[in-house]
């Protein structure tokens, strides 16, 4: 997608009615399965797809999860040229959003941001056409990472501003958007505008109600740890460090086993604090914890967060841990760069 029509491109995905580029392009598409109609059993084979690869790409990282989830989303396109009735329908779209959402969230983290921006958008607009709105607000947080971590955080934000607009979301997901714009306007280097997002973030925390939230959701969004894990990791970006080590240390506690990269993401950060903070101890501990959790983890945020690492241990004098973990890193098989 050009630069100057992204924006309105998922702005048009936001009320499901953007132009998309042919499927056979954007997805090399297999042929869907011979059917005359759709029911729901079609419809819970797309949402058992979607809760598959949505566990393996948070326990394993993306490229094992883009591979698998390909030919899935394709068959699941197809079906929406079937007959079938509006609810049927309706839950169909939430359903391909979702897996399609989870597609381009592997693509983007096994690396490949342009094709994770429009297989998003091709996610933003299936689920606008859906029931869901917590959906449709995660996928274009989703989107709008993909967009900072291009370089273009102000967009960014102006996403997330777009999907906040809508009263309709829950307020774990509304705390989720605004952790994550914290965060974003980090990386527009507006601190106090990041300071503005963690505290509304904290605001729809204390009015969250998690046992109303989608089955999806309680593997991300209102799953152990997560927002402390988001507002961690924005606290980290805005330089509040103490805060930043409350959060990441209470996330990396209470995270789901199945929640890998997410901790990693976390201990890399809590490593770099406490080396920080001159808690060499503390940092070794966390450093080296990492890079044994990150055995088998197919990530290159992961792969890119170690090396962050790596360089924060020489920063605070810490060069033998960095030489060490270097070795570990490079004689391992934790992060493979080749995904």
């Amino acid at each position: 997608m050009k630069r100057r029509s992204v924006l309105g491109i998922i702005a048009a995905a936001s009320v499901g009615s953007a132009a998309l580029e042919p499927l056979t392009r954007l997805l090399d598409g297999l042929d869907g399965k011979d059917l005359t109609s759709v029911g729901i059993a079609e419809v819970q084979a797309v949402e058992a797809a979607a809760d598959l690869y949505t566990r393996m790409d948070l326990a394993h990282g993306g490229g094992m999860a883009a591979a698998m989830a390909r030919g899935s989303l394709s068959w699941a396109i197809d079906l929406l040229d079937k007959p079938m009735t509006s609810p049927i329908r309706e839950r169909l779209s939430s359903a391909i959003g979702l897996l399609a959402d989870r597609l381009g969230w592997a693509i983007y983290d096994a690396g490949d941001t342009a094709k994770a921006s429009r297989v998003l958008t091709l996610a933003l607009d299936n689920s606008a056409r859906g029931a869901d709105r917590d959906l449709r607000a995660h996928v274009m947080l989703d989107l709008s990472t993909v967009i900072t971590d291009a370089g273009r955080p102000s967009e960014g934000v102006e996403i997330l501003r777009l999907a906040l607009g809508d009263e309709r979301i829950s307020s774990a997901e509304r705390a989720n958007l605004h952790a994550v714009a914290a965060r974003h306007c980090a990386a527009a280097h507006d601190r106090q505008a990041g300071l503005r997002h963690v505290d509304l973030a904290e605001e729809a925390l204390a009015r969250s109600q998690p046992a109303s939230s989608p089955e999806w959701a309680r593997r991300i969004t209102v799953s152990p740890g997560h927002h402390d894990s988001a507002l961690g990791l924005a606290l980290f970006a805005l330089g509040e460090d103490t805060r930043a080590r409350e959060r990441l240390s209470s996330a990396v506690a209470r995270l789901d086993t199945g929640r890998t990269r997410t901790g990693l993401r976390c201990r890399t950060r809590l490593a770099i604090l406490h080396m920080r903070a001159g808690d060499r101890e503390c940092g070794e501990r966390e450093a080296r914890r990492a890079v044994r959790d990150a055995d088998g983890v197919r990530s290159r945020r992961v792969s890119s967060d170690l090396q962050m690492m790596v360089t924060g241990a020489r920063t605070y004098g810490m060069s033998g841990l960095a030489d060490e973990l270097t070795r570990s890193i490079t004689q391992g098989t934790a992060v493979s760069a080749e995904v």
